[in-house]
């Protein structure tokens, strides 16, 4: 009896530490500075990794980041660099007379739970680890001139495997009404939690000003409405475990992001 309830204690005890960790984990965030960009000038795109949305906590190796502008024309290969002014990430977007998305992706990377905290790399590296699991994440970010519903770039999944797709352009929706999206893993709908916020909503790390779950209707199911409350940039944000084929990699978490300028 007692080695049960221990045995029951130690796997309580290790599941809240795994979940904190999930919850407690960077998000990665693509953004401009500002909703309305000049079409001939170049236009600074930042990735920042943080728990305070608005505000960059840490830059991503740049290794594992890719990032791409993408709209009806093509796509472009963005050049990635650390910023020198902030602990984050940023690229330059010469041509952005066209709505489009910067699409940013940041490469599966394993962490391990060691006695001295969360460490990147998988059991082989540390093994007195207790647990080892995988992080991938992807960040999207609304650019282009002034917002319209009759651009299909917009509503069209880019084929992330984990991806907050628009059902209209959010840049439209007025205060004190709902942007609509549809969440996709692996290209087909997810119910699950959807979180969102707005820069300078909190200084509070990891909190949020939103939190809904998808519902089904007429268009069909995984569609989460998110209320616009106030103007500024909105994150929209997913997230969700995977089995993960690796040994000794407990779960492959998969993290989406989407972001775009709300007006007054």
């Amino acid at each position: 009896m007692f080695q049960s309830k221990f045995a029951r204690a130690l796997i309580i005890g290790m599941t809240g530490c795994l979940i904190s960790s999930a919850t407690t984990a960077h998000e990665f965030i693509a953004s401009t500075a500002q909703s309305t960009i000049t079409p001939d000038q170049p236009a600074s795109i930042f990735l920042d990794s943080t728990h305070q949305f608005g505000a960059p906590e840490e830059a991503e190796a740049i290794e594992n980041v890719r990032a791409r502008l993408i709209t009806d024309a093509g796509q472009t290969e963005l050049d990635v660099t650390p910023n020198p002014n902030a602990p984050n990430l940023v690229a330059s977007v010469d041509d952005h007379a066209q709505t489009g998305w910067i699409a940013a992706h940041r490469l599966p990377v394993v962490w391990s739970q060691t006695p001295d905290g969360w460490q990147e790399g998988g059991l082989e590296q540390h093994p007195a680890a207790l647990t080892a699991s995988r992080y991938e994440k992807f960040a999207k970010h609304l650019i282009g001139p002034q917002p319209s519903d009759d651009n299909t770039v917009v509503t069209t999944p880019l084929g992330d495997r984990l991806e907050i797709v628009p059902l209209g352009d959010p840049r439209r929706t007025k205060i004190g009404t709902d942007a609509e999206f549809r969440i996709l893993l692996d290209g087909q709908p997810l119910t699950t939690t959807v979180l969102a916020t707005y820069a300078g909503f909190t200084q509070t790390p990891s909190s949020w000003a939103y939190y809904t779950e998808t519902l089904a209707d007429d268009r069909g199911s995984a569609i989460a409405k998110v209320r616009i409350s106030a103007p500024g940039l909105w994150i929209v944000r997913v997230a969700t475990d995977i089995p993960d084929a690796a040994d000794g990699v407990r779960v492959h978490n998969l993290r989406a992001t989407l972001s775009f300028h709300v007006d007054g």
